[in-house]
């Protein structure tokens, strides 16, 4: 197992310094970003109406319990108007949520806990209920859960499927919450290991192979270009497409798989806010599931002619809150902007990540791109940028806002072989993040960065 230093160094990641940094960042969106989001609208509706229902009883053993994500709306709508009331709501139901976890299963731990860890942190929990809470975190990943992985973090570094992916997401804002550095390495290096890369992590118990593109070397999604049996399976997430039974064609339209992607996308925002790049990980496989669900289709060979048949399966119902997070990374047009709603770990993302913005993933990942390292990250005043050029060339350094505007040109010149050094420091500049992007010549590489004041 490689050590937690070499995969942080690996993996780049933004190591939180302090309550007030995380908070600024968010987790998963920040009040800051929220503060100009529209209060009309069918989506504001949507997401308001919610909001004032009686929050419920919290009861984080029962995996189908939807106060969670109810309680994430109030804490979005807090974000937004400042009202009390709402924030009161998300207090009272994160202290009840804690001790509700006796008898659960992973899996119901794994969709229940993200949304109130984000909760709590949209509206911030009063010092000693907040001290309350980061206890009963730390302690309740490694709680004796029942009817299967024995704890949350098992379940994550074991099952290769909707439980596995669900409990990486609660792990993993969970750790982010604590600022548990060695716990968000770990956390990235498993779900890089689930999405493809088995140098990363490949320890995941898995069930039927029929699925897998490469039996001998399985996977959570199946690599660029896969095919079984001259079908197209690039994209397919083996470990929850069998649910369905062994692989046949054409292949059975199986809601497993949407679940785990709920998981999925809780584990990627959080990561990518963390500094990851994860969008962009083995070939931008969390696009290419969707893509193989949107788009797949089976062939039949009739005499000298090929027939091609839909079989797309677009999402519904609980699992729509995917879509304009898809729409928002990547540029695509998955989501028919109408309203969606809470799914079985989060949601409302068709008001909290409506607008699409220049993102990482845009600044498409080139072979060869050049070599750049940030630090610290996130920081107070002074960022160091170290590249490499092997190549005379042309550098150019940009710093663009979240909102797609460039900020700074930090510098543009010519530049031999070597190891530069620059020092950005951002005084005109706001507390948030922004996105640095480098480029030499045709060669492109992009990092984010959380400035703190």
């Amino acid at each position: 197992m490689r050590s937690y230093c070499i995969v942080m160094a690996v993996l780049s990641l933004i190591v939180l310094t302090s309550t007030r940094s995380r908070a600024e960042i968010g987790i998963w969106i920040s009040s800051a970003e929220i503060a100009n989001f529209p209060t009309s609208g069918s989506l504001w509706d949507n997401l308001k109406a919610e909001a004032d229902q009686a929050t419920g009883t919290p009861n984080l053993s029962n995996q189908d319990d939807p106060v969670n994500v109810r309680v994430l709306a109030k804490a979005i709508v807090y974000a937004r108007t400042q009202q009390e009331n709402y924030r009161q709501d998300v207090i009272s139901a994160v202290n009840a949520a804690m001790g509700t976890e006796a008898g659960a299963r992973a899996l119901a731990l794994g969709r229940e806990i993200a949304a109130y860890v984000i909760a709590a942190d949209l509206v911030g929990l009063p010092p000693a209920d907040d001290a309350t809470f980061r206890s009963w975190l730390s302690g309740v990943r490694t709680y004796p859960t029942t009817g299967g992985p024995a704890s949350l973090i098992e379940s994550h570094e074991d099952r290769p499927n909707n439980w596995g992916t669900h409990a990486g997401g609660s792990r993993i804002a969970i750790a982010a919450y604590l600022n548990d550095t060695q716990e968000i390495a770990r956390c990235a290096q498993v779900f890089k290991g689930w999405l493809g890369d088995r140098n990363s992590y490949a320890n995941f118990s898995y069930g039927d192979l029929s699925w897998q593109s490469d039996q001998s070397n399985p996977v959570g999604i199946n690599p660029q270009g896969a095919t079984i049996q001259g079908q197209d399976v690039d994209g397919v997430l083996p470990d929850d497409q069998r649910r369905a039974g062994s692989f046949s064609w054409p292949p059975t339209k199986e809601n497993y798989v949407y679940e785990a992607l709920q998981g999925v996308l809780a584990q990627a925002v959080i990561l990518s806010r963390l500094g990851n790049d994860v969008w962009n990980w083995e070939n931008q496989a969390i696009l290419r599931a969707y893509q193989w669900l949107y788009t797949n289709h089976f062939k039949v060979q009739i005499n000298d002619s090929t027939f091609l048949y839909d079989q797309s399966f677009p999402a519904e119902g609980d699992d729509r809150w995917q879509l304009p997070l898809i729409d928002y990374f990547y540029g695509t047009n998955f989501w028919d902007g109408s309203p969606t709603s809470g799914g079985k770990n989060l949601g409302w993302t068709c008001w909290t990540h409506q607008a699409k913005p220049v993102s990482i993933v845009r600044i498409k990942k080139i072979e060869n791109s050049p070599e750049l390292n940030l630090f610290p990250n996130p920081f107070h005043s002074v960022l160091t940028l170290n590249y490499t050029v092997d190549e005379p060339g042309v550098m150019q350094l940009d710093v663009f806002n979240l909102d797609g505007k460039i900020v700074e040109t930090v510098r543009s010149t010519q530049n031999g072989r070597g190891t530069y050094s620059i020092q950005w420091l951002p005084d005109h500049l706001p507390a948030g993040q922004y996105l640095v992007n480098f480029k030499l010549d045709k060669k492109t590489r992009s990092k984010l960065v959380g400035l703190v004041k």
